[in-house]
């Protein structure tokens, strides 16, 4: 883990006729652990289960917050917000003017004041890229086969994570199985490696 892991993720966002798309550049966030609110002075706050607040700041305007939506990728999050008036042009994401300007503006049809030239970012490329590099990340040892393992259990079903915990932790360590039909029928036996005897260390 990065020493500035634990600091305030780099967000940004864009707008069209009738939404506003806020993009925080945050990896591995589960949609049950984000948690997204809005307060009557549109004070709009995104926190983690663990507490940690990772956006908090007054709208430039108002938005239907009935309306919002929230999606989370490995890279990021996405907070679709709706406007409460259609082709309102926002100058900035925050009320006092600290974010800066929206550099994409997406809409089926041109906002009606601007005449700002249209920039398109192309998220999935983005996104596709931090995950990539994230899979590249150059890991050895035990630290490479514990990101094995957890890569296997994170897309496993139900039966087989249940499988891999039950063998793992009555064989010792010593056997990871994904066969739930076979490991649920019966304890697991510890089996060392050939030429190896295993020990019980406990008093």
């Amino acid at each position: 883990m990065s020493a500035n892991s634990n600091a305030t993720p780099r967000y940004d966002w864009y707008q069209s006729d009738t939404d506003v798309v806020l993009t925080i550049l945050k990896r591995g966030v589960q949609l049950a652990d984000c948690h997204v609110s809005i307060s009557d002075d549109i004070i709009l706050k995104v926190k983690l289960t663990d507490g940690a607040v990772i956006f908090d700041g007054a709208l430039f305007s108002g938005v239907k917050k009935e309306d919002m939506t929230v999606k989370c990728t490995p890279a990021k999050i996405e907070i679709r917000l709706p406007k409460n008036a259609r082709c309102e042009r926002w100058a900035s994401l925050l009320k006092d003017g600290s974010s800066s300007p929206a550099t994409t503006v997406t809409s089926t049809t041109p906002l009606a004041s601007t005449s700002s030239t249209t920039v398109k970012k192309n998220w999935d490329f983005i996104e596709k890229q931090a995950v990539k590099e994230e899979e590249e990340e150059s890991l050895e040892g035990d630290a490479a086969v514990n990101k094995m393992f957890r890569k296997i259990y994170n897309d496993a079903t139900d039966d087989v994570r249940k499988a891999m915990m039950k063998s793992y932790s009555e064989s010792g360590g010593t056997v990871l199985s994904t066969n739930w039909e076979e490991i649920q029928k019966k304890k697991t036996e510890i089996q060392p490696p050939a030429c190896m005897e295993y020990k019980n260390y406990e008093t």
